[in-house]
């Protein structure tokens, strides 16, 4: 399985800075480092937010994706969704949390302006070997809706696992494609 966006934190996690009543850890002012944001909330919230598109942009012909899109990668996306189930998961049992966790997960396009046209979000994925390919029969919708799934700090790694591929399921459905980890 792809590394997820946690492992990018690598370079900043020996100094994460204080918040006011959070921890943050970002890379996103280090030159040429995937763009990861995460913060963990004294009150048992967790934000993570990362650049899926930067892994697929990198390893994809720019004849392969349409002039209007932004590749988004869907091994990057299932390392996004474990990321965020593991965080939250092991947050909530730091902090002693007794009761049923929301997780959301969706994904936004940032643009130049808010006049500009949202561009379709293009989904790539890996193939055996490591190759990188867009399917034909995928969708390249313009906005994803956000999905939720309900974790427990009691759950077992099964249990994490199903909701990270839950979230993982009902983000790549939207793009007319039925992922697996």
């Amino acid at each position: 399985m792809r590394p997820g966006p946690l492992a990018s934190l690598e370079t900043v996690t020996g100094n994460p800075r204080p918040g006011l009543r959070r921890w943050v850890l970002s890379t996103l002012l280090l030159p040429g480092a995937r763009e990861v944001h995460a913060e963990l909330h004294h009150d048992g919230t967790v934000l993570l937010a990362a650049s899926v598109s930067w892994h697929a942009a990198h390893h994809l012909a720019a004849e392969d994706l349409p002039d209007t899109g932004v590749a988004v990668s869907e091994d990057f996306i299932g390392a996004c969704c474990r990321d965020l189930t593991n965080a939250a998961w092991e947050l909530a049992r730091r902090l002693r949390v007794d009761s049923a966790l929301q997780l959301t997960a969706t994904l936004a396009v940032v643009t130049s302006s808010p006049t500009t046209p949202t561009p379709a979000l293009v989904p790539v994925v890996t193939g055996f070997g490591g190759f990188t390919d867009v399917p034909n029969h995928a969708r390249h919708p313009r906005r994803i809706q956000p999905v939720t799934a309900t974790l427990t700090p009691l759950d077992e790694a099964e249990a994490l696992a199903g909701t990270a591929q839950e979230l993982f399921t009902d983000v790549m459905n939207q793009f007319g494609l039925d992922p697996q980890f």
